[in-house]
């Protein structure tokens, strides 16, 4: 049984403990607003309108209460770090997609292997040097 398979068996028992299971959850009160859509004629509830403002300070304060239930709990699994850890470590390589045409340039994905997304190169010919054209990291 390879490293992963134990980390995450270890999880699955841990989480299935009594102490786990035991343990209570106290999440914020998350208010619901009467808004109601019409679609072609039939009215559809949407109490959660407001989260959908994700820069008011109501949205904002209840995401960091969430984060503070949701990162106090984590924090208790033990071996946490450790699978972070050996998670990073497999996905840290090189991830290159297949290079298409379009116009006079040729483009391709490209990740050094833990950027949260691909950046998009291009190239006027496949031999060619590749330049950053769209970087959603910045």
């Amino acid at each position: 049984m390879n490293r992963i398979t134990l980390f995450l068996l270890a999880m699955l028992v841990w989480l299935a403990s009594p102490a786990a299971q035991a343990q209570k959850l106290n999440y914020p009160k998350t208010a619901q607003v009467k808004h109601i859509d019409n679609y072609f004629g039939t009215d559809v509830a949407d109490p959660y309108r407001w989260l959908e403002v994700s820069d008011s300070a109501a949205v904002k304060d209840w995401i960091k209460e969430q984060n503070k239930v949701t990162f106090e709990y984590l924090a208790q699994i033990p071996f946490r770090e450790n699978l972070k850890q050996r998670l990073t470590q497999i996905w840290n390589y090189p991830k290159v997609g297949a290079p298409f045409k379009r116009g006079d340039y040729y483009y391709f994905y490209k990740n050094d292997g833990l950027q949260n997304q691909s950046i998009l190169y291009r190239q006027k010919t496949l031999g060619g040097e590749a330049e950053a054209f769209l970087d959603p990291n910045t």
